[in-house]
């Protein structure tokens, strides 16, 4: 999904649907990484692990396999694309699914006119 919101405000980036196994059933991947680009500039990525969470407080756990980041957009405008991806890891290992999920999109920032 493609939208616009203007330079400043904060945007909440959610997984649309919850992870799921092969079997359908609701997960949550050992592993969980979102990570969005803004045109021109490197990538920037978060992660959050099952059983510890995510050190920098970015990505949310809200019910099992549904997760969301609040990011501020100041000074970030431009076209801008975002994934989430859930994997298992063979240290936690807890999610014997082997799920691997993404959901991805895409929005504008754009600086707010007069």
């Amino acid at each position: 999904m493609a939208y616009t919101v203007y330079a400043g405000s904060t945007v909440r980036f959610y997984t649309s649907q919850p992870f799921k196994a092969i079997d359908g059933t609701t997960v949550d991947p050992d592993v969980v990484v979102f990570s969005y680009q803004v045109q021109g500039r490197s990538t920037v990525s978060f992660t959050y692990s099952n059983g510890t969470g995510d050190p920098s407080g970015t990505i949310v756990r809200s019910a099992a396999g549904t997760y969301y980041a609040d990011i501020d957009t100041t000074n970030l405008d431009g076209f801008w694309s975002w994934r989430w991806f859930g994997y298992p890891s063979a240290v936690i290992n807890h999610d014997t699914t082997k799920t691997q999920v993404a959901t991805e999109g895409s929005l504008t920032v754009s600086v707010q006119g007069l």
